[in-house]
């Protein structure tokens, strides 16, 4: 488990994925181009499941250093369909 940068986010033992439970983090990567593999469930919580990068680092520390840039319209887009994955699926 990875946990330097956020005790939700997690790296699985799986070299090519990446997931998240920070759901705007999960937006972030999204907007970025991350590619979304699917939804995880663990109980009540979701977990984002990505195709990982070698730029994930970072990335990771683009956002959580408030220097990350992206389209807000992106941004809020990615909000509506992630929240739509995670009421119906």
């Amino acid at each position: 488990m990875d946990m330097t940068l956020d005790s939700r986010a997690t790296k699985h033992s799986y070299p090519s994925r990446y997931e998240t439970g920070d759901f705007y983090l999960a937006c972030f990567l999204r907007c970025i181009g991350y590619d979304l593999q699917g939804l995880r469930r663990e109980g009540r919580r979701a977990f984002f499941v990505f195709e990982d990068r070698p730029s994930r680092q970072t990335d990771l520390m683009e956002f959580f250093g408030n220097k990350a840039e992206v389209k807000p319209l992106q941004f809020v887009s990615a909000i509506k369909d992630l929240k739509a994955l995670i009421h119906n699926s």
